[in-house]
């Protein structure tokens, strides 16, 4: 059996999804219940170092810092050296990172701690998706990152209402010290297990210079210009909301109990995980084609904006719907992913998704911020008022994002297949090395 770059492939169907698929999905998850964990925990941080509702944002912000600020380097890397070396060489930082969280006595000791988690599991979101693009054809890229984000969305599961259940039993300091040893063990595994494909690097392929240059044309072409900010700044409000403000919303502002509130996150988190598969399935079947799949990222993103807006008018969200159909949704824009690997050649789609992901976590740090600023900045009015003014910032930002991309879409490439969109992204890279100016995608 061969794969679509014309290479055979040293494994099975069967064994490149339990050696492949699954172990850089079981890292994504991972690094999603880290991520979204302190949605659940802030209660206990609170009561435990007296944190203010700003220094909770920056806590839990600091994982997307660290995140968002490697991004940039893990992409070029990934693109020379492939996703399973990236991998193995840096979670085992998030192992050690939990054992510092776990042993934490202050707010600066849990901040570096977190920081140091967001360092070791930079690559775990990025990589998934730079395998996917290895070893799938490009059509199927949609299905394919939708199984990777549905499974690796159990994280996000884990971190609700389980979290709530083991923090009954023992503590989180214990909670964290488990993390590490699973973390540890993932490490080992993929280092033994799991293989590379024959189109990653085994050494210089190419100068450091033109994978440099390749990461500029991508953060310059029209192609990122377009398509990245509305799916960076729909991530960020989710990334925002999901790992830690969506659990205060509903104790604060709705009126939940925290087993309530940890409730509708789990059930937030399956509807993440029933939307991303089924509109996944969808888009491999009705979005083929790069038009396709333009336009249904735009809808479910537009849709999500949609749902926001709701829940900016009725704070109690229905019983919960609201937030269930916000989870559901994230599928559009996960899907920004799929189209932006279509528009880039093969060659720097490794740096074109950690660019994106740059954006997104970043956002999504800033987000998290900026929410916990705005609600202590208002601590006089009542809660209720000060989270709806920020999330109408957010709604008013994600609209100018929609736009922008409307707007912009008479200059992409989007009636080409997607090899031959990648293939003259190819003749353009070839005939710019040399160049002074990096090439534009």
């Amino acid at each position: 059996m061969t794969d679509f770059h014309g290479v055979r492939r040293p494994l099975s169907v069967r064994r490149h999804i339990l050696l492949v698929l699954l172990p850089f999905t079981f890292a994504y998850l991972i690094s999603e219940l880290v991520r979204n964990v302190n949605g659940v925990l802030a209660p206990a941080l609170r009561q435990n170092f007296a944190l203010t509702a700003f220094d909770l944002g920056l806590l839990t912000a600091a994982f997307l810092v660290a995140l968002a600020g490697s991004q940039l380097v893990v992409g070029v890397l990934l693109d020379r050296y492939g996703p399973k070396r990236m991998v193995v060489a840096t979670i085992g930082i998030a192992a050690l990172a939990c054992i510092g969280f776990a042993l934490a006595e202050g707010l600066l000791q849990l901040m570096l701690a977190r920081f140091l988690m967001g360092l070791g599991l930079c690559a775990c979101w990025t990589g998934a998706y730079k395998a996917n693009a290895l070893w799938w054809p490009s059509e199927r890229l949609p299905l394919v990152n939708a199984v990777t984000i549905s499974f690796a969305s159990l994280g996000s599961l884990l971190a609700t209402w389980p979290t709530e259940v083991a923090l009954a039993i023992f503590s989180w300091r214990w909670l964290f010290a488990l993390l590490a040893g699973v973390i540890a063990a993932l490490a080992l595994f993929m280092l033994l297990a799991v293989p590379r494909h024959p189109q990653e690097s085994r050494g210089s392929v190419s100068h450091w210079r033109e994978q440099i240059d390749g990461m500029l044309g991508v953060a310059r072409g029209r192609v990122f210009l377009v398509v990245a900010p509305l799916s960076f700044v729909t991530q960020g409000v989710w990334i925002a909301y999901q790992g830690l403000w969506a659990g205060e919303w509903l104790r604060e502002s709705a009126g939940w109990s925290k087993s309530g509130a940890a409730m509708v996150l789990t059930a937030l988190a399956l509807s993440l995980v029933v939307g991303q598969m089924g509109f996944g399935v969808i888009a491999d079947r009705l979005a083929r084609s790069s038009r396709g799949l333009f336009r249904m990222t735009a809808l479910l993103c537009a849709t999500f904006i949609a749902v926001q807006v709701f829940l900016v008018i009725h704070p109690q969200g229905f019983h919960g719907v609201v937030w269930a159909a916000w989870g559901a949704l994230t599928a559009g824009p996960i899907l920004g992913y799929a189209l932006l690997t279509r528009l880039v050649p093969p060659t720097v789609s490794g740096s074109a998704i950690a660019l994106l992901n740059f954006c997104a976590v970043l956002s999504g740090a800033l987000f998290q911020g900026g929410i916990g600023l705005v609600v202590d900045l208002m601590s006089e009015a009542s809660t209720v008022a000060a989270q709806r003014l920020a999330l109408c910032c957010l709604v008013a930002l994600q609209l100018a994002a929609l736009a922008w991309m409307w707007w912009g879409k008479r200059g992409l490439a989007l009636n080409s297949a997607p090899s031959e969109t990648a293939a003259m992204g190819s003749v353009s890279r070839e005939t710019s090395v040399g160049d002074e100016a990096p090439p534009h995608y």
